[in-house]
């Protein structure tokens, strides 16, 4: 029979979190899932604490990379990495984790990845080699996030679905949510901020103050607000005007032509 392990998720982002818990629930027998943290100064604390088996590591937290927390931790637990990134993922399985998965997160990924747990726990070689951290930090940095992504993770309803980033009119921050207003007038809820938005979107999408992203394709018309600021009208069926903020002012004269 094989021997339980608990886990800790470490991931940012919420819908792979839920994903990353809903392939692991049909290997209840063998993983049991004892915290989630979605930043890195969290997840010291956490595993400190909590002194997993196994975390499932994203590389690039919002704090700091996946690398530095390990870097922090008091004991050794295996590490499996989750990533977007397949060329640093490569670097950092070969040096000192269990395996990687890509994201998208996959079954079979899962599955192959925990066999190898099993292989490693059950082998008398020693791992990891700890020492590795910080030749690792010192040597790499993870790359710039990629930007040419077409679909978005978004709550409708009860569930999560993608939407098509070309539906998609403009991300609005209210009472630290995030908005996502599209083409066909719904109004979906986004988990990630603005900040993260502006560093993972397409660059057809511009921040134009602090709570608005908009997708410059559906701006049809740009009118002179004051000294420093535009509104912004949108191809919606409400045309929806936007004013934008003052220190955005060069951004829209440079990409408008303003």
């Amino acid at each position: 029979m094989a021997s339980l392990y608990t886990a800790v998720i470490v991931e940012d982002e919420a819908p792979a979190r839920r994903l990353l818990n809903e392939l692991l629930s049909g290997h209840r027998h063998f993983i049991h899932l004892s915290g989630e943290a979605y930043n890195g100064t969290d997840a010291i604390a956490l595993i400190n604490e909590l002194k997993p088996d196994l975390i499932f590591l994203d590389i690039q937290l919002p704090d700091m990379l996946g690398l530095e927390v390990l870097k922090q931790l008091v004991y050794h637990p295996y590490v499996i990495f989750t990533t977007a990134y397949d060329e640093y993922a490569i670097k950092a399985f070969d040096a000192l984790s269990v395996d990687y998965l890509l994201k998208p997160l996959k079954e079979d990924r899962i599955v192959r990845a925990l066999n190898k747990l099993q292989h490693f726990a059950g082998s008398s070689l020693p791992y990891p080699p700890w020492n590795n951290v910080e030749s690792l930090l010192n040597g790499y940095a993870p790359p710039s996030p990629p930007k040419d992504i077409r679909t978005l993770s978004v709550k409708k309803g009860a569930k999560f679905t993608l939407v098509q980033l070309s539906d998609i009119i403009y991300f609005e921050a209210s009472d630290k949510y995030t908005y996502v207003h599209m083409a066909n007038g719904q109004k979906l809820f986004c988990d990630h901020m603005l900040a993260v938005l502006e560093e993972k979107l397409s660059d057809d999408f511009i921040r134009v103050q602090k709570s608005y992203i908009v997708n410059k394709q559906k701006i049809v018309e740009i009118h002179k607000y004051s000294n420093n600021r535009y509104t912004l009208v949108l191809n919606n069926r409400d045309f929806t005007r936007i004013v934008t903020g003052p220190s955005y002012l060069q951004v829209i004269k440079e990409i408008f032509e303003v």
